[in-house]
């Protein structure tokens, strides 16, 4: 009896497959299944990358097809490549070349985990392709070349990410295959550890992207657990990545089609550290909490049935389906196509509680004017400890800006990690946030040394140790901290503290947010250093397939258009303007360089005001105006006694006027058609907020 698709799956698959959706998904497979086996080798015509990183969507689904609608085709297609996979060199199995580590004993690598799970699947779903001989012989490889490498990482490896989580998957599918008490036990027990990665609230610290990929491993693994052992399933907690959909769903900014990759819609999310901009959870992860969580946690559950409604349905083939397993760029897998049938009920965000605001203690803070509305701003503040450190940017203080379906100011995203400007894409002047010029001595350097300009961006090191023995250790402080997230009325604020990230002489640097409405933003970097420093501002506009539409006006404002959406943003504190420089923006990774979702040079413009004199105190401010094309025309600043800068609207509805008093730490928004104000004040640096009506 398979242990991925027992009878009663069977029976329930039966009965949905006459219907919709699962009918369109279940034809959908089907037929990409058999496309990819007219040819004899592992990789067809829309493979892009080396055999690793696509090997497990193509066999997995392969093994699931034929489990559902066996054919000629397929089965000869899935015996010969499964053989040939499983007759690979263990050095292949290790992985690519920069995986490989001089003589040391060889140990298994992320690669080594999708083979080992798929091998696994294989011999589960589709075992009688094989003759008893062959079977025998993948089974040792199974053993030899799967899980006993995925072992050697975990044994000898100490890192609590995305790795372990993947490795700990290879392993346990592969021990669940083969029937391996002792190693079903041991997987178990580092399961209930690894959950501890994600933080309490199912957000995640390295990225979205790499939550959704940890995740991955782990529902993986508590699959294969609870299929072996169905006592151990109330054993086997879902906490804290049940939550995650939350996330998911806060940080989904709108759906639409991508130039350069089809006709059909594709989701934007938001997209900080190493994560992509056409991000969504895989169907797999979304369906396995849908199935397992209606009765502890249905809201998720159905919020996830929600996710995937609207994320996968009406199912169309119109995305890259080469780099799925990875979580480059997501889609459905075997599990889908098991778990469909009894998974609950969709939940829109509002019945599962989903705010217009809503802060993650992996430091993202999501703002909207409502849930339906036309703007986003999503914020990357401080955090609480993160659970799993890797992947991140120096991209504290940073936003991303949507309005009408179009991202105006963005996220760089990520590149291939061997390309020489990953380095650029991840550094603080890429990123919609501040830097420092110090005309001074490295601190860390002698200090006899003469004085020269320092550029100051962020740096952070640090990563979570575990162990099988002792767990996991004390979750990491990235040094920056959410001073303020609220909403009253039509005005958010939000508040975050970063200068720890940038090291001496930066004593403090706060950057508050205000929306105003749909169509206002007020941007103040506050800024206390120990000596004199010059501060810089950048924004990274989209220009993706050179669509934006770019009007600089000397000395204080800029006019962007996009699509159907139009941005001012005026400079309220007399700064200097520079750029545009030729910046980057990806829409998701690939592991090869020049690939079609890459961004080319000039895919991102970058610009900057700087301040034109070093100053040990300083307040950076600027107001954005948000409309369409044709109104933003007409959005004007303004300059009245008492106030930094005043925006009103074409049409005279919105008049917003931002005053500041550096001295007494203050900081008002008043919206003067109705008369609200809303005022922030600094007191033993604690920003509180008060509607003063």
């Amino acid at each position: 009896m398979s242990l991925f698709f027992d009878a009663r799956e069977r029976d329930l698959v039966q009965q949905a497959r006459k219907e919709e959706p699962y009918r369109n998904l279940f034809w959908d497979l089907l037929n990409r299944v058999d496309r990819r086996a007219q040819s004899p080798g592992l990789a067809d015509t829309k493979a892009t990358c080396e055999w690793w990183h696509f090997s497990s969507e193509y066999l997995t689904t392969a093994a699931i097809a034929y489990a559902l609608k066996p054919t000629e085709t397929v089965k000869i297609w899935l015996r010969d490549i499964t053989l040939s996979v499983a007759r690979r060199s263990v050095d292949d199995w290790v992985g690519p070349a920069f995986r490989k580590g001089g003589a040391e004993a060889p140990k298994g690598h992320l690669e080594t985990a999708h083979l080992s799970w798929s091998l696994a699947v294989i011999l589960d779903l589709a075992g009688d392709v094989f003759t008893e001989a062959e079977r025998e012989e993948l089974l040792e490889a199974l053993r030899s070349k799967g899980m006993d490498l995925c072992r050697a990482w975990l044994d000898q490896n100490t890192h609590a990410n995305n790795w372990r989580c993947i490795l700990l998957a290879g392993y346990t599918v592969a021990a669940a295959v083969l029937k391996d008490s002792e190693a079903i036990s041991y997987a178990a027990d580092d399961y209930r550890r690894c959950v501890d990665f994600f933080q309490p609230d199912g957000s995640y610290g390295e990225s979205l992207q790499y939550g959704n990929y940890a995740m991955t491993g782990l529902v993986l693994t508590r699959e294969a657990l609870i299929r072996s052992r169905p006592d151990w399933k109330s054993e086997l907690p879902l906490e804290p990545f049940v939550l995650k959909p939350r996330w998911d769903a806060a940080s989904l900014l709108y759906q639409k089609p991508l130039a350069g990759l089809g006709a059909f819609p594709m989701p934007r999310s938001a997209n900080f550290g190493d994560s992509a901009a056409i991000y969504r959870p895989s169907a797999d992860n979304l369906l396995h909490l849908a199935v397992h969580a209606k009765e502890s946690h249905p809201k998720m559950a159905g919020l996830a049935r929600w996710l995937f409604d609207t994320l996968y349905l009406p199912c169309i083939d119109r995305f890259p389906t080469d780099r799925a397993s990875f979580g480059f760029i997501n889609d459905y897998g075997f599990l889908t196509m098991v778990l469909l049938p009894q998974a609950a009920e969709a939940i829109r965000p509002e019945e599962a509680g989903i705010r217009p605001l809503e802060t993650f203690s992996c430091g993202n803070v999501i703002a909207r004017n409502s849930l339906e509305g036309k703007t986003v701003l999503a914020t990357r503040t401080g955090s609480d400890p993160l659970h799993a450190i890797a992947h991140l940017h120096g991209d504290l203080n940073s936003f991303i800006l949507s309005h009408n379906e179009e991202r105006l100011l963005v996220d760089p995203g990520h590149s291939c990690y061997r390309n020489l400007i990953h380095s650029l894409e991840t550094s603080s002047q890429t990123h919609n946030t501040c830097s420092f010029l110090v005309n001074a001595p490295d601190p860390l350097g002698p200090q006899d040394e003469p004085k020269k300009l320092r550029h100051l961006e962020q740096t952070f090191s640090g990563s979570r140790s575990y162990s099988t023995e002792a767990g996991c250790g004390e979750p990491i402080d990235r040094k920056a901290r959410l001073l303020l997230a609220e909403q009253r009325g039509d005005v958010t604020a939000i508040a975050s503290e970063a200068a720890a990230t940038y090291g001496l002489p930066i004593d403090s640097y706060t950057r508050i947010w205000f929306l105003c409405g749909e169509h206002a933003v007020f941007v103040l970097d506050w800024v206390e250093a120990s000596m004199p420093v010059k501060t810089s501002c950048s924004w990274l506009l989209n220009n993706r397939d050179g669509h934006l539409n770019l009007k600089i006006v000397q000395p204080d404002r800029l006019v962007a258009r996009r699509g159907y959406a139009g941005m001012k943003i005026f400079n309220l504190t007399e700064d200097s303007f520079s750029g545009p420089v030729y910046g980057f923006m990806h829409d998701a990774y690939h592991p090869l360089p020049n690939q079609p979702t890459e961004g080319k040079p000039g895919s991102g413009l970058l610009v900057q005001w700087n301040q034109d004199k070093p100053k040990p105190s300083s307040v950076m401010a600027h107001a954005i105006c948000l409309d369409t094309p044709g109104a933003i025309a007409a959005w004007h600043l303004k300059k009245e006694d008492g106030f930094l800068g005043i925006i009103e609207d074409p049409t005279h509805q919105f008049h917003w006027k931002l005053g500041v008093d550096q001295d007494k730490q203050t900081i008002s928004v008043l919206e003067s058609h109705t008369n609200t104000t809303t005022s922030l004040n600094c007191e033993n640096g604690k920003w509180r907020i008060a509607n003063d009506g």
